[in-house]
C-alpha cells in the first residue's frame, strides 16, 4: 500500500486509486477510485456495516498493512492544490480523527487535552502552544473550568473538534460526529463543522449516516456503494433520492450466528494463543532493555504518564493494601512460632533466639515478598490493565496515534517504570510493617525479654559483618525487579489487545491476574532455587 502526503497548502485533496479492502474474509471495496476535494466538506453515506469507519481508519494510518483482520492494497495520496505535486511517505502532522465516542483523556482537563495533542505535533514554542490551545477552546466554546468526564455531549464533540484542529492538519476526519447527540446538539455540531472549515480551510471527510442533519453543510456527497463494491460521488441534483441510493443494508448471514467451533478446534485456538502469547512473551524480555529508553516526544507528558500509573501501582490504596498484609503476615508469622511450638514449656527456652532467627530471615527474604509480589500483581496489574484496556476500548490509544504520540512509549515505557519502582518500594514498606508487628507480637508472649533481645536476633541472619545493606538483598531486589518488569509487560500485553464491549475488558483484567502471579510465583521458585544453590 503506497501512501503520499503534500506540503501544506490551502487545502489536501484527498486521492484513491484502486483502493481495494477486505475485513473478516468479506470484500468491502473493488478497485475503488475516488478523491475527495481540497478544503471542502465532503460525506461519506453508505448503510450500516458497509465498511464507512473501516475506510476512515485507513486513511488515518490506524490499520496495519499487517493486519491479519482487514487486507487493503491500491494508492491513497494526499495532495495539494498549491503544488500539484506529492511527496512519498508521511508528513510530519498526523491526519486529524474526530472519533464517534470523543477519544478524550478524561484525567486530563478540557485545556490539557488540546495542549497535549499541540505537544506532540507542533514545533513551537511551550508558550505559543499554550497560547493555541487557549485560543481553540475560546473559539468553539468549550468550558475549561470543569472536568473533562462531567461535560456535556456537545461540549465533549466540541472539545474533540478543537483538538483536531490544533494538530494544524490539512485533514479532518469525522466519524459520525452527530451520533448520540439530540436534534439541536446535532444542528449545532453541524454548523461548528462548516464553521470550522470555513475559518481554518481544512478538508472534512464525515462519515455519517445522518444526513439529515449535516447535509446542509456538504459540498459533496460519497456513496459507500456495498453492491457495485465501489465509491461514487452523487450528483447533487440526486441527494433527495438518497435512501434509494443506498438501498438495504448487506446481509451478513455468517455474521448473524456464532459459528459452532469442536471442542478440538478450540483447544486448538487456545494451544495457538498460548504459542503466541508465549512467543511475544519472549519478545517483549528480549527488547526489555530498549523498551525502558524514555524515548519520548514531550519529556514533561511522559514525566506525567509514569507519575499517572505509579500512582496506579504505588498509590496510597496500594500501600494500605500492602501495609495490612505485611501487618498480618508479621504477627501469624511471630506468634504462631511460639504459640504453637510443641512442649513449648520445655523446648521455647532453649529455642527462643533461633526462632527469632528464623522468623526474621523468612521474612525478609521469603514471606514478604512472596505475598506482596502475589498482591502487586492481582492489584496493581489489574489497575494498570483496566486503565490501559480502557484507553483501548474508548479510542483513546487511537487518538494518541493521530496526534504523534507512541503509545508503546507514552504508556508501556511509564507503566515499566512504575512497577520497577513500585514494587521494590511496595515490599519495603510491607517487611517495615511485618517488622514492628513481629515485635508487637513477641513482647506480648515475652515482656520481659525486651525490644533490644528481639532485635538483636530477629537481624541476626540479615545483619552483615560489614556493610549497609541486609544480607541477600542484591537477590532481593532481583527478584523484585523481575517480577515488576514481568508483570508490567503481562498488564501491557492483555490490554493492548482489541477491546470491543466492557467484557473484554474484564478478559484482560482477569487474564492479567491470572498470568501476573503464575509469573510471579515461578520467579520466586527460579530464584530460591538459584540463591541457595549460590549459597552451597
Amino acid at each position: 500500500m503506497q501512501q503520499e502526503t503534500a506540503e501544506a497548502g490551502a487545502g489536501t485533496a484527498i486521492e484513491i486509486r484502486g483502493l481495494t479492502i477486505t475485513a473478516g474474509g468479506r470484500r468491502l471495496l473493488e478497485d475503488a477510485s475516488i478523491t475527495f476535494a481540497a478544503g471542502e466538506v465532503t460525506l461519506l453515506l453508505g448503510c450500516s456495516g458497509v465498511g464507512k469507519s473501516v475506510l476512515l481508519r485507513i486513511l488515518a494510518g490506524l490499520i496495519d498493512p499487517e493486519n491479519t483482520a482487514v487486507k487493503y492494497a491500491g494508492q491513497i495520496r494526499f495532495r495539494s492544490p498549491q503544488n500539484g505535486s506529492a511527496a512519498a511517505g508521511q508528513g510530519e502532522l498526523p491526519i486529524a480523527v474526530v472519533f464517534q465516542n470523543f477519544a478524550l483523556l478524561d484525567e486530563l482537563s478540557p485545556l490539557q487535552n488540546v495542549q497535549i495533542a499541540l505537544d506532540h505535533s507542533l514545533p513551537v514554542p511551550a508558550a505559543a502552544r499554550l497560547r493555541i490551545a487557549t485560543q481553540l477552546l475560546q473559539e468553539l466554546r468549550v468550558p475549561t473550568d470543569r472536568a473533562t468526564a462531567v461535560l456535556s455531549g456537545g461540549q465533549r464533540q466540541r472539545l474533540a473538534i478543537a483538538r483536531a484542529i490544533g494538530l494544524q492538519s490539512e485533514v479532518i476526519l469525522y466519524d459520525e460526529p452527530t451520533s448520540g447527540l439530540d436534534v439541536n446538539t446535532a444542528v449545532q455540531v453541524a454548523d461548528l463543522i462548516r464553521e470550522t472549515q470555513q475559518s481554518h480551510r481544512r478538508t472534512s471527510v464525515i462519515v455519517t449516516h445522518d444526513f439529515e442533519a449535516l447535509r446542509r453543510i456538504a459540498d459533496h456527497i460519497v456513496v459507500f456503494d456495498h453492491q457495485q463494491l465501489t465509491l461514487r460521488e452523487l450528483p447533487r441534483d440526486e441527494w433527495h433520492q438518497l435512501p434509494e441510493v443506498l438501498g438495504r443494508p448487506p446481509r451478513n448471514s455468517e455474521s448473524s450466528a456464532p459459528p459452532k467451533v469442536s471442542l478440538t478446534g478450540s483447544f486448538l485456538n487456545a494451544a495457538g494463543d498460548g504459542l503466541a502469547a508465549t512467543g511475544q512473551a519472549f519478545e517483549q524480555a528480549f527488547l526489555l532493555p530498549w523498551s525502558l529508553l524514555p524515548l519520548w516526544r514531550s519529556i514533561p507528558w511522559g514525566l506525567r504518564s509514569t507519575w499517572h500509573y505509579l500512582k496506579l501501582v504505588s498509590g496510597w490504596s496500594a500501600c494500605i493494601y500492602i501495609a495490612t498484609a505485611g501487618m498480618i503476615i508479621g504477627f501469624v508469622a511471630q506468634d504462631f512460632v511460639f504459640r504453637y511450638l510443641p512442649f513449648r514449656q520445655f523446648t521455647e527456652p532453649l529455642l527462643t533466639e533461633n526462632l527469632l532467627h528464623a522468623t526474621g530471615f523468612s521474612l525478609y527474604r521469603f514471606l514478604v515478598p512472596i505475598l506482596s509480589t502475589i498482591l502487586i500483581a492481582a492489584r496493581s496489574g489489574a489497575a494498570v490493565a483496566a486503565d490501559v484496556g480502557s484507553k483501548v476500548y474508548g479510542n483513546q490509544i487511537d487518538a494518541m496515534k493521530t496526534i504523534g504520540m507512541n503509545p508503546e512509549r507514552s504508556l508501556r515505557t511509564p507503566i515499566l517504570y512504575a512497577f520497577l519502582l513500585g514494587t521494590p518500594l511496595l515490599s519495603l514498606l510491607s517487611y517495615s510493617v511485618a517488622a514492628v508487628t513481629a515485635a508487637f507480637a513477641f513482647l506480648l508472649t515475652h515482656p520481659d525479654a525486651g525490644i533490644a533481645f528481639w532485635d538483636a536476633h530477629f537481624h541476626l541472619f540479615l545483619t552483615p559483618p560489614a556493610g549497609f545493606f541486609y544480607q541477600g538483598t542484591g537477590w532481593l531486589i532481583s527478584k523484585l525487579l523481575t517480577c515488576g518488569a514481568g508483570i508490567a509487560m503481562i498488564s501491557w500485553s492483555c490490554a493492548i489487545t482489541p477491546k470491543q464491549s466492557g467484557p473484554d475488558i474484564s478478559h484482560g483484567v482477569t487474564r492479567t491476574i491470572l498470568w501476573s502471579t503464575l509469573l510471579t510465583l515461578f520467579v520466586h521458585f527460579l530464584f530460591s532455587f538459584l540463591e541457595f544453590k549460590a549459597q552451597q
